[in-house]
């Protein structure tokens, strides 16, 4: 029988080794008082579970520093912060730093952040970590352009390699074409079934190829 987790706090779920708090907790409810997240920032997203149970299935073996872009509210973030690796957590919008806060608190996880714009991360900031991961950052036709003079910055940075999770957009679809023209590429079709089943794809890019 599986071992039952208690909740450290009312309103919250398990995922992966991390809590999270649910839509509808007071917590996140107080929050949405105050806060009015754009570009998306206004829930948790399921790519994010893939993300955990790929890295739960393919661990690290040494500690690293990650920087993970379009973080939202930041599952991905406190999953691998509770890995014991140094996170960086980048976003477009300053507002859903209060939301990872809240759970990284709640995990008892430290999680450096950063407002940008993507493509104004620059070579400088990009050679201070091993690992890019990103989910649900795929969205639009201009990120996939964006998301490849990154990845050019991110390699003459020294950057190893990128994980980036999606539902299988259209626009991830253009990256992973445009990404196996420049290095070694895998694209996986993953599922997650924490705190739900969910499939998606996973492309992992080699940047040292």
């Amino acid at each position: 029988m599986p071992e039952r987790l208690e909740s450290p706090e009312k309103g919250t779920y398990p995922a992966y080794g991390i809590w999270l708090y649910k839509n509808n907790s007071s917590a996140i409810k107080s929050l949405n008082k105050q806060l009015n997240p754009s570009a998306h920032g206004d829930r948790l997203w399921d790519s994010a579970y893939l993300l955990m149970d790929y890295f739960t299935q393919h661990p690290l073996k040494k500690k690293l520093n990650i920087l993970d872009i379009g973080c939202g509210w930041g599952p991905a973030s406190i999953f691998m912060a509770k890995q014991s690796h140094k996170v960086t957590a980048v976003d477009i919008d300053n507002q859903v730093f209060e939301y990872l806060q809240l759970q990284a608190d709640l995990n008892q996880v430290d999680i450096k952040t950063l407002q940008s714009n993507m493509d104004k991360l620059t070579k400088k900031e990009l050679s201070k970590h091993d690992i890019i991961i990103g989910a649900d950052i795929c969205f639009w036709p201009k990120l996939t352009k964006s998301w490849l003079a990154l990845l050019k910055r991110a390699q003459k940075a020294g950057v190893k390699k990128l994980v980036l999770a999606d539902p299988g957009r259209t626009t991830f679809l253009k990256l992973v074409e445009e990404c196996e023209k420049h290095w070694k590429c895998e694209m996986k079709t993953w599922y997650a079934l924490e705190p739900k089943k969910f499939e998606g794809s996973l492309l992992i890019v080699d940047l040292k190829s």
